[in-house]
Order: C-alpha cells, then sequence, then structure tokens
C-alpha cells in the first residue's frame, strides 16, 4: 500500500457522443509525480479523456478528480495547477512569441519567467519571431513553453509530436524529461509517437474498449512481458499447440522471436528439449508491448492493479 497522492483519479467514467460509447464505466488512478503514457488505437477514446480530466468536456457520469478535487466545480486557483497542450490547438498567429508569453503570464501566479526563458533558449526559440512564421514543431515548443513556465503540477498533453521530424521530437522529449524531472510534475501523454516517449515514461496505461486495459509502472512491466529469440534446431518445426504466455510469435526460417507474459529463455528450452541450437532473451520495448496490446483478441494479458 502506498501513501503516494493521486495526481487524476477516475472512476466509473462513461462518455457518449450521441450513440457512440466512446468511454465506457472507466477507472484510472495515476500517481502524482508519474509520467503517464496513455495509449491505444485511434478512436479509443484517448482525447475525449484528456478534454475531460481538462474541463473542457463536462464528464456524462462518474466521478473526475486531479489532486483530490473534482474537474468539474473547481476554482480558478485549482485549476491553475495544471496545463494542457494538444495537436492542432489553436495559437495567436498574430502574436510574437514574446506577446504571447506576456499574455500567457497574468493567467498564472506560478508563472516563471526564468524558466520560460531557459525554455526558449533550450528550445532554439526567437522571442521576437511571430507564431504565424514558425513551423508546425516550432508552433508545438511554443505551446510547451507556455505550458511548463507556470510550473503546472500537472501537464495533459495530446498528441504533441505529430507532423515533427525526428529530431525535434527528441529534443521536446529530452527537454521535457529534463523540466519535469527537476520539478518532480506528473505528465500525462497520448502519443501514438512510442519509440520517442520510451526514454520519457514510468507509467503506461492501455485504453481499449472504453476502458483502461493495463496500468502499471513501466519497469514492472518490462519485468514481466519478455522477448525470446531462438534458432530451431535442422528439422525441427514449432509445436502446433503453445503456451498461453506466448502472445507474439514471428517466424522466419528456423528464426523465431516470442513476446511473452512470465517467459524466459530457460523455461523455453525445457519446453522443447533439443529442440533449438541458440536462444538469446531480451528485454521488451515499449513499442513491442503495444503491439501485443493492440491485438483484440489477447485474452491472457492481466489486468494491472498497481496503485
Amino acid at each position: 500500500m502506498t501513501t503516494t497522492q493521486s495526481a487524476v483519479a477516475v472512476q466509473g467514467l462513461s462518455h457518449r457522443y450521441g450513440r457512440k460509447r466512446v468511454l465506457h464505466e472507466l477507472d484510472l488512478t495515476i500517481p502524482e509525480g508519474a509520467t503517464y503514457a496513455l495509449l491505444g488505437a485511434n478512436g479509443a477514446g484517448k482525447t475525449t479523456l484528456l478534454r475531460v480530466l481538462a474541463g473542457i468536456e463536462r464528464a456524462q457520469s462518474g466521478s473526475v478528480s486531479l489532486f483530490g478535487d473534482r474537474v468539474q466545480g473547481m476554482t480558478l486557483p485549482q485549476r491553475q495547477r495544471f496545463t494542457y497542450v494538444a495537436e492542432g490547438q489553436e495559437v495567436p498567429t498574430w502574436m510574437r512569441l514574446e506577446q504571447m508569453e506576456a499574455y500567457c503570464a497574468p493567467l498564472y501566479p506560478t508563472w516563471d519567467a526564468t524558466l520560460a526563458a531557459d525554455l526558449r533558449r533550450r528550445f532554439e526559440l526567437d522571442a521576437t519571431q511571430k507564431i504565424g512564421t514558425m513551423s508546425r514543431g516550432e508552433r508545438m515548443k511554443a505551446a510547451l513553453l507556455c505550458a511548463l513556465a507556470p510550473r503546472p503540477r500537472l501537464l495533459l498533453m495530446d498528441e504533441p509530436f505529430t507532423g515533427m521530424d525526428v529530431a525535434v521530437k527528441e529534443e521536446l522529449v529530452r527537454g521535457l524529461l529534463e523540466t519535469a524531472g527537476e520539478h518532480g510534475w506528473t505528465i500525462l501523454v497520448s502519443t501514438h509517437d512510442i519509440a520517442e516517449i520510451e526514454m520519457l515514461v514510468d507509467w503506461v496505461g492501455f485504453l481499449r474498449d472504453g476502458r483502461i486495459d493495463v496500468s502499471a509502472p513501466w519497469e514492472q512491466l518490462r519485468d514481466r512481458y519478455r522477448r525470446v529469440e531462438f534458432t530451431l534446431a535442422p528439422g525441427i518445426s514449432l509445436p502446433r499447440s503453445r503456451p498461453a504466455s506466448w502472445l507474439r510469435v514471428e517466424q522466419s526460417g528456423q528464426r523465431v522471436s516470442v513476446f511473452g507474459s512470465g517467459i524466459g529463455g530457460a523455461a523455453i528450452a525445457q519446453a522443447m528439449p533439443g529442440a533449438m541450437v541458440a536462444i538469446d532473451e531480451h528485454e521488451v520495448t515499449l513499442r513491442e508491448l503495444y503491439l501485443a496490446l493492440a491485438k483484440k483478441d489477447v485474452t491472457s494479458l492481466p489486468s494491472e492493479a498497481v496503485a
């Protein structure tokens, strides 16, 4: 049992657009100080969940709280504890960056001009440049600057890296990692840029069919799941009946890769004595975990419940 305060606490959240059910009795808890990756297929409801958390959309049923306070009915000081950044978010294109900073600063008592200047240098932004003349990546950097400068206790990000080149994504992730780590902020990020955020996150959640299917510390998931590669001996084939723990199997000739829960090289060698000539065990990547979780027919994945 932990005494860590929850930055996000959602219970029984359901949401519809007309007849279409997007979220269904969803439960989610994110501890304060976590950097949480919200994963899921397109249309899974990630954007809706983030918009409800930010108070942009009203929860139709269920309870949604940030730092113990219900989102609906929050006071202005309570709302000033978190910021929200989304891909495609409208920004005042006619303003120079320095004007946008000057506009945002009075809205947040915790605005840190020194941090804003540091982020400007880190992101290589020109304070005198108009937002409308910036590239897509530069606009997102400017939006992140204005979201981070208030020193929010919680940063909500929805697809913040869409359309950026790899170098810019890595630069932004490193900037977020360094800044959030220095100040102990909580980050909830929804993105398909899985490889880029792997070094950033320490919690992972997967949204499927309107519910959080898996939610656990990334370190715990790395311990649970493994990728084992082995070469079958000449004339040997994989058994038709495979253990339920083998969640994803790829084969090229005699070379086989198995992704699974609770598996290991020794266990596979014991189950298939004399069937292989070489075997290697690897830690799972976030991308491999995503691909396994995205399989709709996976039923052997446990529902993590880690407070």
